[in-house]
């Protein structure tokens, strides 16, 4: 992964200077603690600047993305937004600078507060690996207002960050200027480039000793990178983009996947877990031994009862050999064998029970578990969170509104015929439910958890062909993806039940008929 460097920063900035200076603050918000999002209104247009500081991948850039790769807004936010918000929302943007050779953007603001009096403020945004942090503070007497981590001296011996102290910037870098730098002194200091001058990384000056026949070609074309973006667009690539448009592509793939993983990860572990403690009630057992010797020692008493003798603390009835009471009759001996079978009884009637519902609640969690292990977006996994929260853990959370809009299903087209397929519990519920007819066909592999597919009627007949691609499409989604022979059933939708009480996307099925892929 490559790092966003101070040269492709200072190329970002130039491009959006003008966009920066006079832009008024909308709306702020933070997706996480790392994470900042600042709508920008300014020369007839509304973007949203994001910010992010994880120490993984920190960057800066305006979202481009219509529906928004960020979709989760926490209902409370965090500390830092809330200050954010009451400094800089309605704030005028009145200067933006780029601190020249570092990853850091200053945006001063101007409001007036409720008293009329005019309040200045900056924003420091610091993208410095581990140390990146975004920081608040007044103008006048450079005092902190707050940041979204705080750096005590417990953390760092050189420079601490909390609300109440003075801002100061990092410590400089002790490098040289390429363009204040004679060639005798680039001679003496080329083997370490990226050390010894500022802007380039060690994979962008590899990037250009490539381009480079000789030192004095090197020399220029570095001079050449700091003026014009071309080159860094091109080590990018992305030669025919602007460094927003570079800058958003490649981050948000990595911040996408990133949230991807650690989603699945989290989500996986509730999932283990529950299968884990289905798995134990599964292997509980029953001594059926035991349940069958109660009734036979009852019965072997009330046969043989004439041989009994109060007092007696054992016989032995046709070879079973039964422990009695001595100060109990043999009628109540044998009633006390009775009652340890009815109590035996109940509880095998209870535990065959409990074992039924686990193992239906196994196979719906490993129903779960294909759609997770599946899941290629963000949606998808907050839909399969939403049904994981309902059904499995029984704590249904107030769902995030963008998610909550509507439940997408793929569409897929083929020779005129509109199919759809689910890729979660979530979305095959929402596939019967709303987007199906009676006469539509259903497909669903056989005896496994599967994508549900539907293929629309709309008044043609379904040829064997249109049914084998159908078919196709499931077994891919489906465990058999890598079998040699998959069953996949179908049906028309009509013949479609969800019982009372049942998870979504769970129906029973009648007149199916089998295709083998």
């Amino acid at each position: 992964m490559q790092n966003l460097d101070s040269l492709t920063l200072k190329f970002f900035f130039e491009e959006n200077a003008d966009f920066f200076k006079n832009g008024v603050i909308q709306k702020i918000q933070m997706p996480s603690r790392k994470e900042v999002i600042l709508y920008i209104r300014n020369l007839g247009e509304n973007r949203k600047l994001y910010i992010n500081i994880d120490p993984k991948y920190p960057h800066i850039c305006f979202i481009e993305d219509k529906n928004d790769y960020l979709v989760k807004i926490p209902n409370k936010p965090p500390m830092f937004c809330m200050q954010l918000r009451k400094y800089l929302e309605g704030a005028k943007i009145i200067n933006a600078l780029i601190v020249q050779y570092e990853r850091i953007i200053e945006l001063h603001f101007s409001i007036l507060d409720e008293f009329g009096i005019l309040n200045n403020s900056i924003l420091a945004i610091e993208l410095m690996g581990k140390y990146s942090n975004i920081i608040l503070y007044n103008k006048k007497t450079g005092l902190i207002i707050g940041s979204c981590h705080n750096v005590s001296s417990d953390k760092s011996s050189i420079r601490e960050i909390y609300g109440g102290i003075k801002y100061i910037m990092p410590p400089k870098q002790n490098k040289l200027d390429i363009l204040k730098t004679s060639y005798s002194t680039f001679l003496e200091n080329k083997n370490n480039i990226n050390e010894n001058f500022y802007y380039f990384t060690k994979p962008f000056v590899e990037f250009l000793k490539n381009k480079a026949k000789s030192d004095v070609e090197l020399f220029e074309t570095l001079q050449n990178a700091v003026f014009s973006p071309n080159l860094i667009k091109e080590f990018w690539n992305g030669k025919n983009k602007s460094c927003n448009s570079i800058i958003f592509d490649y981050y948000s793939k990595i911040v996408v996947d990133d949230i991807i993983k650690n989603k699945k990860a989290e989500l996986l572990k509730i999932l283990k877990t529950k299968i884990k403690k289905s798995d134990k009630i599964l292997e509980e057992k029953i001594n059926d031994e035991k349940f069958e010797r109660y009734k036979k020692s009852g019965d072997l008493i009330y046969q043989y009862i004439y041989l009994i003798k109060e007092g007696d603390k054992k016989i032995v009835l046709d070879g079973l050999e039964i422990e009695l009471d001595p100060n109990k009759k043999p009628s109540e001996n044998a009633q006390k064998f009775y009652k340890l079978y009815s109590k035996l009884k109940s509880a095998k009637a209870v535990y065959e029970k409990r074992q039924e519902e686990a193992k239906k609640e196994k196979e719906y969690i490993e129903d779960i578990l294909f759609a997770l292990q599946n899941a290629s977006n963000i949606n998808e996994l907050a839909e399969i969170e939403d049904e994981i929260n309902e059904f499995i853990l029984m704590n249904p959370k107030q769902k995030n509104e963008k998610i909550k809009q509507k439940i997408q299903v793929q569409t897929i087209e083929y020779k005129g015929y509109k199919m759809f397929l689910g890729k979660n519990n979530k979305q095959n519920d929402f596939l019967i439910r709303k987007l199906s007819d009676a006469e539509d066909i259903w497909l669903h592999a056989y005896n496994c958890p599967s994508s549900h597919l539907i293929i629309k009627q709309d008044e043609k007949e379904i040829t064997d062909e249109i049914l084998l691609y159908a078919a196709k499409i499931v077994k891919e989604n489906s465990p058999l993806k890598n079998s040699s022979k998959a069953s996949i059933i179908y049906t028309k939708r009509k013949f479609l039940k969800r019982p009372p009480e049942t998870h979504a996307g769970y129906v029973t099925y009648r007149e199916e008929k089998e295709i083998v892929v």
